[in-house]
């Protein structure tokens, strides 16, 4: 038995409201549990049986079994679960004190904040998400709902001009898909995708761990920003997602990805249009102009209208600038 869930709800070390590591009286972290508490989580959890208590039966949902469950007091991370209680009553009383766990809310809205918006958000950020994942403004704790709409609305994140260190890397499908989706294209239920993303080191629906394809702690060694994308976002994988880009892009095969690019080919003839179709497409209007003065280069190079709207895309969905999600 581990404690993985745990460590996915409120992490390894105590917080305060804005995310950053409460100290002891010798500057050292609090952890949030010790061996102790995995103890009691194992025997809180203990009870639960295969599906007809047939061995790796994986066609049903895991049953409980009171006669396998140890019917003792627990206490573990500051809750008590009284004698006697059956293996559904200890799972849910294990649970409830997990929800109510004071790092639950910066916990969680750090991570949020990190996969929707910005992998370094300020103090002042997490701390306003985390204060509304405590509270709603009408008593509720966890209204997901008010959290998310508190994280896309902040200040911080509707700021168009972003500081260097704002914004988050796509990785490799969330990528692909924003790239489809802002081109009003489509990717087929049966595509043959996934071994071309677990080339890329993310392998749909197989994870390595309960943190997803990549730490939410990975941060760049040198600058010590978060990035947990970059974990998997090496010089092969940046290779390897360019041509990949260009597979779609230059052959667009329907079987998989279906993309129309006529809008972009019938203002080809234009630099200047193409390149404002492309920068409202996939940039929002923001390219710097040396980003249109080498794109425009490049596009007059070309020698008809569906190689200049290829270029125009291909060298765009490559940049920083949509690389990064700002």
């Amino acid at each position: 038995m581990n404690i993985s869930p745990a460590r996915a709800c409120i992490g390894l070390n105590m917080l305060n409201l804005d995310g950053s590591q409460k100290l002891d009286a010798h500057g050292n972290p609090i952890p949030t549990y010790d061996q102790a508490t995995v103890h009691q989580v194992a025997l809180a959890l203990t009870g639960w049986i295969y599906k007809n208590n047939a061995w790796e039966d994986f066609t049903g949902p895991l049953q409980p079994n009171d006669a396998n469950h140890d019917m003792t007091q627990k206490t573990l991370l500051g809750c008590t679960l009284p004698a006697n209680q059956t293996t559904v009553q200890d799972m849910n009383g294990y649970l409830d004190c997990l929800f109510n766990h004071p790092n639950v809310g910066p916990f969680i809205s750090t991570r949020l904040i990190r996969s929707m918006v910005t992998s370094n958000p300020s103090a002042g950020y997490i701390r306003r998400v985390a204060s509304i994942f405590n509270n709603n403004g009408s008593g509720a704790r966890g209204d997901l709902r008010a959290v998310i709409t508190a994280i896309l609305t902040d200040p911080e994140a509707r700021n168009d001009a972003a500081p260097p260190a704002s914004g988050r890397l796509r990785d490799s499908i969330y990528n692909l898909v924003s790239f489809v989706r802002q081109l009003g294209g489509s990717i087929t239920p049966d595509n043959g995708l996934p071994y071309l993303f677990a080339q890329m080191g993310q392998d749909p629906l197989t994870p390595p761990s309960v943190f997803s394809f990549y730490s939410p702690l990975y941060h760049d060694p040198k600058s010590k920003l978060f990035g947990p994308e970059f974990q998997i976002y090496t010089p092969t994988e940046s290779v390897l997602r360019a041509n990949f880009f260009w597979e779609f892009i230059s052959n667009n095969p329907p079987t998989d990805v279906t993309l129309d690019f006529s809008s972009f080919v019938a203002v080809a003839g234009n630099i200047p249009q193409l390149i404002d179709a492309v920068d409202q497409a996939l940039l929002y209007g923001r390219m710097p102009q040396p980003v249109r003065q080498s794109l425009a280069n490049a596009i007059a190079a070309q020698q008809d209208n569906a190689s200049r709207t290829q270029t125009a895309l291909y060298l765009t969905a490559l940049s920083g600038l949509y690389a990064v999600q700002y």
